[in-house]
């Protein structure tokens, strides 16, 4: 008898529909961001929250953001549109400042104010990780994940934060979303037109919230391209409408960041591509590789004024040359995939031993999620969707093992590209679950060949 009631919570948790799951996500995130207010504004926990719940030991930046976006909506308030637009600021501060008169001119400048942003992020990742599972395996893949990752201690108290990283996971599962689609299905052209237009607006929101992972996206965009002429070997057909989305997407990413600047507070660097189509003023005499060089130096230098010294990886490699960065590859990728390491989980960082503890759990899970993880991979290796998850998320994992020496600001930057492998963990997990008995659930099926 007890074995069957996690066959009945199951069966009766199997009749919620998405919809009413996200309801109650967003009530969820709604009580939880209340709360970290609450424990802020009282003081309860001094040493990581601030009166604002500003989480001033594992989101630091949002300190520095809140004024930003408090000096956006006071020159928006009061002095017009047009002083607000001169202001220097990332484009999420912006968004924010909005929140920031209302209701923000009610309850305050502070994390509640910004709630209906950071609302709008956390159901809006649950949704496209769910359809990127969907896409690609089924919808059962699609809940548990979505369920997963909602619930993710360290990614929902940062999606209660000032910072950016929720806009711009948003804005990266949507273009792995556009990519995975492309790769999936056969367009129409009315779907293929209007796709283009959606996909030019995320490659525009992205490049302007968070440019400086722009190379992650020209490399998924080198792997599609790669898949795609895969799938049109393997179906010995034109897709032609599949093609003209493809162009438009790519034609946008090599066009985007000369045209557009990606915000940035003001006195900081504005992020560039390696890979672009230059405008007149644009141009550069030196070759792609050195730009790239010279960009993953400065990237790496940058952390070495980072508040947290104490948490840093490798500080003392430089990179010099190209052999230098090719020989830490190896490094990289440890650093990408396992760190913080178990040495770290028992030491004090900057504000205590709470924060490294969360991290040692996080990432024991994530530990063991890469057994599903690989798993999967192999055992759909012939899906051309799965190969561009692994392969963009294992690159974003390693390229910020090369450039990020901090583990706290690793922790939070690599979260988008967890979620790609947990989309294909949860689905590994299913695959080993059916290998060794009957499934819980009721199964769902989709095509193998991409």
């Amino acid at each position: 008898m007890p074995s069957l009631v996690p066959r009945k919570i199951f069966q009766r948790l199997s009749t919620i529909k998405p919809i009413q799951w996200l309801i109650i996500a967003g009530v969820f995130h709604l009580v939880f961001t209340l709360s970290i207010f609450l424990i802020g504004h009282f003081r309860i926990l001094p040493n990581h929250f601030d009166r604002y719940g500003v989480g001033i030991s594992f989101a630091v930046d949002g300190v520095v953001y809140r004024r930003l976006i408090s000096d956006l909506a006071e020159a928006l308030k009061y002095r017009g549109v047009g002083v607000w637009l001169e202001v220097q600021a990332p484009l999420h501060c912006r968004l924010y400042s909005l929140s920031f008169i209302f209701p923000g001119s009610l309850i305050g400048y502070n994390i509640l104010a910004a709630e209906f942003f950071n609302l709008i992020y956390y159901l809006g990742i649950l949704v496209i990780v769910y359809l990127l599972a969907n896409e690609i395996f089924d919808s059962t893949t699609g809940l548990a994940t979505a369920a997963t990752i909602a619930l993710w201690p360290s990614f929902l108290l940062h999606s209660t934060q000032l910072i950016r990283d929720s806009a711009s996971t948003l804005f990266m599962l949507s273009l792995m979303l556009i990519l995975v689609m492309l790769l999936r299905r056969t367009m129409m052209w009315k779907r293929s037109l209007w796709t283009s237009l959606i996909a030019v607006a995320v490659v525009i929101i992205f490049w302007a919230t968070r440019g400086n992972v722009w190379n992650v996206v020209v490399a998924s965009l080198g792997f599609t391209s790669i898949l795609f002429l895969v799938r049109l070997r393997r179906e010995r057909k034109l897709l032609l409408p599949n093609l003209v989305l493809l162009i438009v997407v790519i034609g946008a990413v090599l066009i985007v960041p000369t045209r557009i600047e990606s915000g940035t507070v003001s006195g900081a660097r504005s992020p560039t591509s390696v890979i672009a189509i230059p405008g007149g003023s644009n141009r550069s005499s030196r070759s792609m590789w050195a730009r790239l060089i010279t960009q993953i130096r400065a990237r790496r230098l940058g952390f070495y004024v980072y508040g947290a010294q104490a948490s840093n990886i490798d500080g003392d490699v430089t990179f010099d040359d190209a052999g230098d960065i090719i020989r830490y590859l190896p490094r990289a990728a440890v650093v990408g995939f396992f760190a913080p390491f178990p040495r770290m989980w028992f030491e004090a960082g900057t504000s205590g031993r709470t924060g490294r503890a969360l991290a040692a759990l996080e990432t024991m899970a994530m530990y063991a999620l890469y057994i599903p993880m690989f798993y999967c991979v192999w055992s759909e290796r012939r899906r051309l969707s799965v190969w561009l998850l692994f392969l963009t998320g294992s690159v974003g994992l390693i390229g910020l093992g090369l450039v990020v020496i901090n583990a706290g600001a690793l922790y939070r930057l690599r979260y988008v590209f967890w979620m790609m492998m947990i989309v294909l963990a949860i689905k590994g997990i299913k695959n080993l679950r059916s290998q060794s008995g009957p499934p819980l659930g009721p199964q769902a099926s989709s095509p193998a060949g991409s």
